[in-house]
């Protein structure tokens, strides 16, 4: 493991080309990787790579943390989860099984072990990186990106380079605990820190602001976390406390509307259209592909509701119906319970699947397609509102947490430790937690973008994520700006699905490096001695 004191250097005689990777989460990681492939075509040329991250573990960064309990699971299954390209490491199956700790293809592993082999991918990429490369590691989060004469100046440390790339994705998970008034907690995370028995007591009421991922993360490490232990009956799971949990936790969000169980593999029973979904995934693609005059809310959305009536064997307009009831209404206790337990029961294999389910799925087999179609893609504001307003709607039903953590929840619920009864934030409460992160694209909240965003070396595009062209290179209405690039979440918009761990999704870190160890000459807007 990396040593979260100290640099990693390698010594090489001569420098023509300095870089700076702001960030080594895991697109820090890709983008490094990529760099060393990149750099061991021009063996002639000398590289000084600098790599900025705070973490203790480089690679993994502080959403895949090593050491968050292993009760908060990845939400896609293992077999997604690989950190090279072209076979030249382990899978994230194959690596644990060298470890001892094998688990299923379509197990949800736990975060922590996740961020292990990260951080262990990213100890191979320093001790293979090529003889013309020399890394150094700064345990340091930078504030300041300053572009001078022909370099950027980054803070702290005021080291000077020639290319910087910003890949620092979830900055918000980093908020430390600072409340603004007695019992508030700004962020479940990280975990050891943030949901401390001092901070989060036993018998104490606890109300969560928001109802998805995070909020799952939090309701499982103030109970399970704690020493309570989950047992699976048939299909339904009872619980033992351990007595350290709150006496309450009740979410509450504006829609109150939930997040769909993902279906487990061993059990779900696949609907009789199943077959036919993939002839019509296929002609989707074909039609993006020919297709001159394509929006999202006349072609590609009804495209996706018309696929999803036809893999149910259903009439034309029931997904839509479906869709329409699910996120025109402001959910009650009521419904909201039994949408989780719709949701788990398809999941299990003991109901049906219906139309929300229908869109979910086939929301994730045309993902990859609906990524190219929209990433550098300069939408009209009205088809950017309509695809904002759905996609949001699909997080909920297409990338929801595994399904065992929705019967964990259900079962919290049935015993009284979970309440679905103040989603309207009516609770009052010993502790109040902000289960919440915000938008992907808000890079106006954290450094060094609102510097960058303040004096005019970025730009937010229609969908509210920056501005970057198909290199990774950060763009404003003047062009792009030299020597700046970004990849990741704030870019979230310009560039989709940036959360995944996926290599195969997107090549920015590939088609960067390329262009940073081969450059060629673009249209630029200069900053010259400008601040951010």
């Amino acid at each position: 493991m990396q040593d979260c004191g100290s640099g990693d250097t390698r010594n090489v005689t001569q420098v023509s080309t300095s870089i700076a990777i702001v960030g080594c989460g895991p697109k820090g990681l890709y983008a490094l990787d990529s760099l060393c492939q990149a750099v061991r075509g021009v063996p002639a040329r000398q590289f000084d790579v600098h790599i900025f991250e705070p973490a203790c573990f480089p690679g993994a960064g502080p959403i895949y943390d090593p050491a968050q309990p292993d009760v908060l699971l990845m939400n896609f299954p293992a077999y997604m989860i690989d950190a090279w390209t072209g076979g030249r490491g382990p899978s994230l199956l194959s690596w644990l099984k060298s470890a001892g700790v094998p688990y299923t293809a379509g197990a949800y592993v736990p975060r922590a072990w996740v961020g292990r082999y990260l951080n262990d991918c990213f100890d191979r990429v320093l001790e293979t990186a090529p003889d013309n490369m020399r890394i150094t590691l700064h345990p340091k989060t930078v504030t300041t990106l300053r572009q001078v004469t022909g370099a950027w100046q980054v803070s702290p440390g005021a080291v000077l380079v020639d290319e910087v790339l910003v890949t620092t994705g979830h900055q918000d998970w980093t908020r430390r605990t600072q409340a603004s008034r007695t019992g508030t907690i700004a962020s479940p995370f990280p975990i050891a820190d943030a949901l401390t028995s001092a901070a989060v007591p036993s018998g104490c009421a606890v109300s969560c602001k928001g109802f998805a991922l995070t909020f799952l993360d939090t309701v499982l490490a103030l109970t399970e976390g704690r020493g309570g232990v989950f047992c699976m009956a048939e299909q339904s799971y009872s619980y033992r406390p351990s007595g350290s949990e709150p006496a309450l936790i009740a979410p509450f969000s504006r829609s109150g509307r939930p997040m769909r169980a993902k279906v487990d593999t061993d059990r779900f029973l696949p609907p009789q259209g199943h077959r036919l979904v993939q002839e019509h995934s296929r002609a989707f693609e074909t039609t993006l592909a020919e297709a001159t005059d394509v929006t999202f809310r006349d072609t590609i959305w009804p495209a996706l509701l018309r696929i999803a009536d036809a893999m149910l064997q259903q009439p034309e307009g029931m997904a839509a119906d479906g869709f329409a009831s699910w996120r025109e209404q402001v959910f009650t206790a009521k419904r909201c319970r039994a949408e989780m337990l719709l949701g788990y029961e398809i999941a299990k294999g003991v109901a049906a699947p219906d139309s929300l389910w229908a869109l979910g799925e086939i929301w994730r087999r045309c993902y990859p397609t609906i990524v190219g179609w929209i990433s550098h893609r300069d939408l009209a504001a009205d088809d950017a509102a309509f695809f904002r307003e759905i996609a949001v709607e699909m997080e909920r039903l297409a990338f929801g947490p595994p399904a065992q953590n929705i019967g964990k929840l259900l079962c919290l619920e049935s015993i009284g430790l979970v309440s679905f009864d103040h989603l309207a934030g009516d609770l009052r409460s010993d502790v109040l937690i902000d289960a919440t992160i915000p938008a992907a694209g808000c890079a106006a909240l954290s450094v060094p973008f609102a510097g960058l965003l303040g004096s005019g070396h970025v730009s937010v595009g229609a969908l509210g994520g920056l501005c970057v062209d198909t290199q990774a290179q950060a763009l404003t209405d003047r062009g792009v700006t030299r020597g700046l690039s970004i990849i990741g979440r704030v870019t979230e918009g310009c560039v989709l699905g940036n959360d995944t761990l996926s290599r195969q999704l997107h090549d920015l870190p590939e088609r960067w490096a390329a262009r940073v160890t081969c450059p060629a000459p673009v249209p630029v807007w200069d900053h010259g001695e400008l601040s951010a």
